[in-house]
């Protein structure tokens, strides 16, 4: 390999004729991954105020390092896919279906908590109080519904929809003659407010995250010379 392989400048009249080769693009290429890299490394990052409120902590504040940020992202997505995060709508929404929804959320936020390392937990790293904050959710947030409503309502509902003389009956209208049923709702159209809120929060964590630039200032500066974000931040 020549150098005219990798850069070529040649004078042509009053012009100049420039030729660059695809190892000299590649090398550009890997540059701007470096820098994207050691900016991320070299920076800290800020501190973010998110508002549990749901899970009976109110607003705090947290560090959204990587692994903070993966967690949220996967709580976000846990919660986004099911109907634990959707407003709870009385015109078509079915109970039992949301409480199904709730009970797969129960099972799959616990495993997510389990994924964080005991020595993180012993580091007092941010990771770990996620965790704690996604089973205070469910266990301060949810369960207390649950408590005193689910099984009252399913043995009720579970014998409605077997009795003959309801077989052209919706479920919607079946569920709205349960005996306390505008309790029920009431209380169920708050918890499910509750969890659309805390969803959104963990999606700020997750994906809002803002790099400090006293660290690494130089490093994001030049990445965005050579076409990073405006603002100054890496995604």
């Amino acid at each position: 390999m020549s150098w005219r392989d990798v850069f070529y400048v040649k004078i042509q009249g009053w012009g100049l004729n420039v030729q660059v080769g695809i190892v000299a693009v590649i090398a550009v290429a890997l540059i701007v991954i470096g820098l994207f890299a050691l900016a991320r490394r070299g920076a800290r990052w800020r501190l973010t105020k998110v508002n549990f409120r749901f899970a009976g902590l109110g607003q705090i504040e947290i560090c959204p390092n990587n692994d903070v940020a993966q967690i949220a992202h996967t709580a976000w997505v846990e919660l986004r896919s099911r109907k634990a995060a959707i407003p709870f709508d009385p015109d078509h929404d079915v109970i039992v279906e949301m409480y199904n929804s709730w009970y797969d959320l129960f099972r799959a936020l616990r495993e997510l908590a389990k994924t964080v390392p005991p020595d993180a937990m012993r580091a007092g790293e941010s990771a770990p109080m996620l965790a704690e904050i996604l089973l205070k959710a469910l266990n301060d947030g949810l369960r207390p519904h649950l408590t005193c409503w689910q099984a009252k309502f399913r043995r009720w509902y579970d014998a409605k929809i077997a009795d003959p003389t309801m077989a052209s009956m919706s479920p919607q209208e079946i569920q709205r003659l349960f005996p306390e049923y505008e309790a029920l709702v009431a209380d169920l159209v708050v918890v499910s407010e509750g969890m659309s809120q805390f969803t959104e929060e963990l999606r700020k964590l997750a994906h809002e995250r803002r790099l400090s630039k006293t660290v690494g200032l130089g490093l994001i500066e030049r990445v965005q010379r050579l076409g990073g974000t405006p603002d100054g931040n890496v995604r």
